[in-house]
């Protein structure tokens, strides 16, 4: 059962210099405001307390999605469900509007931020396999100013990742091949996609110029390590293999018994989750062979 939000100090900056600022004049002890659909709720159960709140929804450059440098960055506080919605990542990175529009319930998503949903480090976050296979880089500000963080180190463990005393500002997206093909699956418990997931899957695969091969894979996982992954195993085995081959099941089995990592909870053991890895890859896999295969016969 919830208890009472404890007392804090409410900020609200008007600039990301200003939202550093106060971050630094309550040392340390203040953490930043977007959704809050995570942080409340363990404020409200004692998991956290924290000095100062800084609410950053207010800030310009953290509320956009803008093209740059040929691909797109998304700024923290825009919400999952602007973005799932956006016609221009729609036409772009169809993979990651899908992944989002699996994100919680339609009040989660209409609340809950990109930023948030990564800084808060969860290896089940939705956000975070498709960002991965796109090869998505985070946007750290901080004293000692900016940094460019690839995805895949940010995480650390479990609610932990490289901040220091930074704010994520925004996830840049890089331009993707025109020729490339992305699909996502998320297992949820009851079957129900938008609660928290059991598995997830991110797949983006680019074929060879006649269509027969892969060129090249990208599989990213979810709630199946301590942080979300990507599978090298079996995107290795992959590379250079006849699309719809024998090396889809080499493939899958890779990505359950040599990448996969994952615990048993609440939610399933880790043998049923190695068991939904295999499937999930193959299965993503064949989608998008039959896509590759539908297209080349257009």
């Amino acid at each position: 059962m919830l208890g009472k939000l404890p007392p804090f100090d409410y900020c609200q900056p008007s600039t990301l210099k200003e939202a550093l600022a106060l971050k630094e004049r309550f040392d340390g002890n203040a953490c930043f405001l977007a959704g809050g659909t995570d942080l409340l709720v363990a404020m409200k159960e004692y998991k956290e307390s924290h000095r100062a709140l800084l609410d950053i929804k207010q800030i310009p450059e953290l509320r956009a999605i803008r093209q740059e440098d040929g691909g797109l960055c998304f700024g923290a506080a825009v919400t999952t469900r602007a973005i799932a919605r956006s016609p221009l990542v729609q036409e772009r990175f169809p993979l990651f509007s899908r992944s989002l529009k699996m994100l919680g319930s339609m009040q989660i998503g209409n609340r809950a931020t990109l930023g948030g949903n990564l800084a808060n480090a969860s290896p089940s976050a939705d956000s975070a396999p498709s960002l991965l296979a796109l090869e998505a880089s985070v946007k750290l500000a901080g004293p000692k100013g900016e940094r460019l963080v690839p995805l895949e180190n940010f995480f650390v463990g479990p609610g932990e990742t490289v901040i220091n005393r930074e704010l994520l500002t925004g996830v840049y997206v890089p331009s993707a091949p025109a020729q490339g093909r992305g699909f996502f699956y998320k297992l949820g418990p009851r079957g129900a996609p938008e609660d928290i997931c059991i598995v997830s899957v991110a797949l983006f695969a680019v074929p060879d110029a006649a269509r027969t091969s892969w060129k090249e894979v990208r599989i990213a996982l979810g709630a199946v390590a301590p942080t979300p992954i990507r599978a090298r195993h079996a995107e290795q085995a992959l590379r250079g293999q006849l699309i719809g081959g024998k090396a889809t099941a080499d493939a899958a089995r890779l990505a359950a018994e040599k990448d996969s990592r994952p615990i048993s909870d609440i939610r399933g053991s880790s043998s049923y989750r190695r068991a939904m890895v295999r499937l999930l890859v193959a299965r993503a896999l064949d989608h998008l062979a039959g896509e590759i295969t539908g297209e080349l016969k257009r």
